[in-house]
């Protein structure tokens, strides 16, 4: 299905840890929005659904005014309640599953880590949207990462994505001081986490990383803040 399409440039993975709770999540949020930050897919691995759907909503309270993206991580049924985007790993639900229980509007994001990983995509009838692919670098937020694929092996995933008409986004272990390096691939955007999550001032962090300064943009995107009887 064709959608509008989306600037990865700069996608923020929250970490509700680094943040100091959740609570604090939506503000650094802003302030990462307000540097430039262009996605943002929230993230909490140890939230019941009662609190992530809270945070879910915070994040998107704060993004949506600036036509900013908000993707869920892994939680399918909490995507597709509320008709937000999505991203899945290899070891979450079925790629087939999440679109059927998703319909055609939301997009999937999936993470690849390896040629095969990429190969199995490829070798399907339903693609996911965009592709993450990682770890780059060694990371410590996400400790199931798999080996580090390291500027080559990113460039040779990337390619082969753009190849089949995927978008694809490098994640894992990026920082301001290895950034330029990614971005010399031809991914479509740059995730990183802890270099603006932990940062002190996540807006001057965002700026650093950002390949473009703030801007407002016109694209609509498929995110969307339930009505109050929903909450």
């Amino acid at each position: 299905m064709s959608r509008p399409p989306l600037d990865f440039g700069l996608y923020l993975v929250t970490d509700s840890v680094q943040a100091g709770g959740w609570q604090n999540v939506a503000g650094i949020v802003e302030q990462a929005i307000a540097g430039g930050v262009t996605v943002v897919q929230v993230r909490d691995k140890h939230a019941d659904d009662a609190t992530f759907t809270q945070l879910l909503l915070s994040v998107a309270e704060v993004a949506r005014p600036h036509g900013v993206d908000v993707v869920v991580n892994d939680r399918v049924h909490i995507a597709a309640r509320f008709g937000f985007d999505v991203h899945i790993g290899q070891d979450d639900m079925p790629l087939h599953q999440a679109r059927e229980l998703l319909g055609p509007s939301p997009r999937i994001g999936l993470s690849v880590g390896s040629e095969a990983e990429l190969d199995a995509v490829l070798d399907t009838t339903i693609r996911p949207d965009v592709l993450g692919l990682g770890p780059v670098f060694a990371t410590s937020t996400k400790l199931d990462a798999g080996a580090s694929l390291g500027i080559t092996g990113l460039q040779k995933l990337a390619r082969r994505a753009a190849q089949n008409s995927l978008a694809s986004v490098a994640i894992g272990g990026i920082t301001s001081s290895n950034i330029n390096a990614v971005r010399q691939t031809t991914v479509d955007g740059v995730c990183v986490v802890s270099a603006i999550m932990s940062a002190e001032n996540p807006r001057l962090a965002a700026l650093t990383l950002s390949a473009h300064p703030p801007q407002v943009t016109s694209h609509t995107p498929s995110s969307f803040a339930p009505s109050p009887k929903e909450k």
